[in-house]
């Protein structure tokens, strides 16, 4: 859960951003800092805010999907591991499911990602990817997922 929290909220922010931006009033102090300053930095034209926020738009519409078939498989999964008597082929089935729903949500970002540089020039694609790695390296070396995603690891056979 926190994963998905830390990956969705960001982008909820920069949807409720943009609608601000847009305003295009006088710069406030601080500015050049969170994700107005990063899209101040971006020097964005109006159509391409429209355009970053139809694909923000559509790649949450799609990851919503994605998440909720990847919660159900694991839910699956979970159930399947505390069966009285464990089935190791189908367990073993719906670790692959588990798998592709992930590598299915992985894809959708990288495409969501393609999508969002065909939009950017290659300047404003160099601030983004700048601001990105900014933004993203503060995870460190922490490992695991949401909780959802370890509990099918951690004691599979207790009830």
């Amino acid at each position: 859960m926190y994963k998905i929290t830390r990956r969705i909220i960001p982008l909820l922010l920069l949807v409720v951003a943009l609608p601000t931006y847009a305003l295009k009033g006088p710069a406030k102090e601080g500015a050049g800092q969170g994700k107005a300053g990063r899209l101040q930095e971006m020097q964005l034209t109006e159509e391409q805010e429209d355009q970053m926020q139809d694909l923000r738009y559509a790649h949450e519409k799609i990851l919503i999907g994605l998440k909720a078939d990847l919660k159900t498989a694991q839910l699956e999964l979970k159930k399947l591991k505390q069966a009285d008597e464990p089935n190791k082929k189908k367990i073993h089935a719906q670790i692959e499911k588990v798998g592709k729903q992930r590598i299915a949500i992985d894809k959708a970002r990288a495409d969501h990602h393609l999508e969002v540089r065909k939009v950017l020039t290659a300047e404003q694609f160099k601030v983004f990817k700048k601001k990105m790695r900014t933004r993203t390296g503060h995870k460190g070396g922490r490992k695991g997922g949401p909780a959802g995603d370890r509990d099918q690891g951690h004691r599979p056979f207790r009830k």
